[in-house]
């Protein structure tokens, strides 16, 4: 019981609570028995007064001799003895004060006064009312010892009751104090404790002093599992909070990681890498990685040893730089000696362009990222090689191309001129070598070789300016303009119009370059050939996604059997529109004049699988 009332709060508390309403309820009965035990006091206190009034009256109604009247006195104060026993709290052998004294008055009654009142009564014994008053002093005096002795039983009744009372007071009020203070001690204090501490963790304060409430009641098993619970939150978000540093630290590696890889990628986008720049990449690659120890080696995909070794912190000690064979065919991982070494290929297409080596001492070894950081890093590289190598290739196939396509304009261009003007020159020393010079036919020739070198001249000066042509920031709009505005200069009384509708379309460079140089040499054609004094050039994008390029002049027009020198020009229009997968007519205007329509399907709406139209 103990034990379970230090436990627990509730108990302690019904406890004083019980134990406050039984003292109340002890007092209440106490005094209800009190005031029981006190109520026939007063009465046996009257009785006992009304006793000396009777034994005035029997000394005053024995002397007159009237028995009857005196034996009846003498009945009723035997009866209010006898009475006054019967409310009494004692008995006659009680050994209290006011049983002896009670005992006395009836002695003296029985024994002594009441056989002299009967003697006196009777006229057996002559007395007058004054001696026999002065015999009944001693019994009055006894009777008035007795109502003392009942008066002190009431008073001491009275001091009982009052005794009780004040004690059962003071109980309650050390009950209700004991209550307060346990109340206070025991749940006001741990209460306001528990609950600035749950204010304080809902607040996600959990560095606040522990609960130091040491019982082992209810508010103690609460407060140790608060603080035990406070301890754990603690303890997660402490956790929590580590986790998320190393977390952030990790996503602000790969954002390093994802930054130095889109700056390669936008670098190696924007030209080849050199390897002065390649070597400043790797060192920043290292330091993104967290890595030392690295080794690349650049090859040829037909040679053995690197033509580059380039190196950051002390690389591989096993690394001699001449021969990459057997590191080109054992990639991955492996054990060499004290050391672990990763190689990584340069390879694409089965080209393999070199090795990149990561060099760490022996037992440790890269975590899953790290490795994938490294393969993306050397596939990096190995793009940026491959590109380079493929845009060489493509600079050298497009010189070619230019090569061939220089001496094929040459061919047919300045080489039929001189060849014409190198027959000329035959005729001209025939008709020299004659006896009779024909004048005429030498200067006829001599027309011919003026009109030809003046054409080769031309001709001459519109392939550097052709070969000249670069298309810049502007596109094709840019250049032709510009070209327009030469003619404009050189041929005032021509006008030129253009109009370009190519804006919105994406032409490839190879596209712009065939197109310009058709564009120029139809109009070329009508400038010096047309005669006329107007040159439309348009330029539009069809429904179907195809360009058509138009050029009309309102000259004399084209004639059935152009002249060889003019043929060669078209010559070159007709391999331009084939290069570009188009169709060019060629043709006489019905109200006078040349037009030469070009349609082809650009190289984007091709991969589209567009349908091709057929113009009207």
């Amino acid at each position: 019981m103990l034990n379970r009332i230090r436990q627990s709060i509730v108990y302690r508390i019904g406890t004083l609570m019980l134990l406050t309403v039984l003292v109340a309820l002890s007092s209440m009965m106490a005094s209800y028995i009190i005031s029981d035990a006190a109520g026939n006091d007063a009465a046996a206190v009257n009785l006992a007064g009304s006793l000396r009034a009777m034994s005035y009256r029997l000394a005053a109604t024995a002397p007159s001799g009237d028995i009857q009247a005196t034996d009846e006195l003498a009945d009723e104060v035997a009866q209010r003895l006898a009475r006054v026993l019967s409310i009494s709290d004692f008995s006659t052998s009680d050994n209290l004060r006011a049983a002896r004294h009670y005992n006395k008055v009836m002695h003296s009654w029985e024994e002594e006064i009441r056989p002299l009142l009967h003697s006196v009564a009777g006229g057996h014994t002559d007395m007058g009312s004054l001696q026999l008053a002065s015999r009944l002093e001693p019994f009055i005096a006894d009777v008035n010892t007795l109502v003392f002795d009942y008066q002190t039983i009431a008073e001491e009744k009275i001091n009982l009751l009052r005794l009780v009372q004040v004690a059962s007071l003071f109980a309650i009020v050390a009950l209700v104090y004991l209550s307060l203070y346990i109340l206070h001690r025991s749940v006001e204090q741990p209460l306001k404790q528990l609950t600035n501490r749950s204010l304080s963790i809902a607040q996600g304060d959990f560095n606040q002093h522990r609960l130091e409430i040491d019982s082992k009641d209810e508010l103690g098993v609460l407060a140790r599992t608060i603080n035990y619970m406070s301890d754990e939150i603690h303890a997660t978000q402490r956790d929590l909070a580590h986790r998320v540093e190393l977390k952030t630290a990790q996503l602000q590696k790969s954002h390093e990681a994802l930054d130095f890889q889109y700056r390669l990628a936008r670098r190696i986008g924007e030209g080849p890498l050199a390897g002065a720049e390649l070597e400043q990449w790797l060192k920043e690659f290292a330091s993104v990685a967290d890595l030392d120890n690295l080794d690349l080696c650049l090859m040829t995909p037909e040679g053995e040893s690197p033509y580059e070794h380039l190196v950051q912190g002390h690389g591989s000690s096993q690394c001699t730089g001449s021969d990459c064979t057997s590191c080109v065919s054992h990639c991955g991982a492996s054990d060499d000696g004290e050391f672990r070494v990763y190689r990584f290929p340069l390879e694409v297409d089965r080209r393999n362009y070199g090795v990149l080596m990561c060099t760490l001492p022996s037992g440790n070894s890269l975590d899953d990222e790290q490795q994938q950081r490294l393969g993306t890093f050397a596939d990096s590289v190995t793009a940026a090689i491959a590109i380079n190598e493929r845009e060489a290739q493509e600079r050298r196939v497009a010189l070619l191309d230019e090569r061939a396509i220089i001496a094929r304009e040459l061919h047919d261009s300045l080489a039929q001129s001189l060849s014409y003007l190198k027959i000329q020159v035959t005729r001209l020393n025939r008709a020299n070598r004659r006896e009779q010079v024909d004048r005429a036919a030498v200067e006829e020739i001599i027309a011919e070789l003026k009109q030809g070198l003046d054409a080769s001249y031309r001709q001459l000066r519109e392939l550097l300016t052709t070969f000249r042509l670069q298309v810049g920031p502007g596109g094709l709009r840019d250049i032709l303009e510009q070209s327009i505005l030469a003619y404009r200069e050189q041929h005032p009384q021509i006008t030129i119009l253009l109009d370009y509708h190519l804006d919105e379309v994406p032409l490839t460079p190879h596209e712009e370059i065939h197109l310009l140089q058709l564009v120029r040499e139809a109009s070329q054609n009508a400038v010096y050939h047309s005669q006329g004094n107007m040159v439309q050039i348009s330029l539009i994008q069809a429904e179907d996604q195809s360009l058509n390029v138009r050029i009309r002049d309102n000259g004399i027009g084209i004639s059935s059997a152009p002249e060889k020198r003019n043929h060669f020009g078209m010559s070159i229009m007709q391999e331009r529109a084939s290069n570009l997968s188009g169709e060019l007519e060629i043709g006489r205007r019905a109200e006078g004049g040349t037009e030469v329509r070009f349609n082809f399907i650009p190289h984007y709406a091709r991969e589209r699988e567009l349908v091709w139209r057929q113009p009207v």
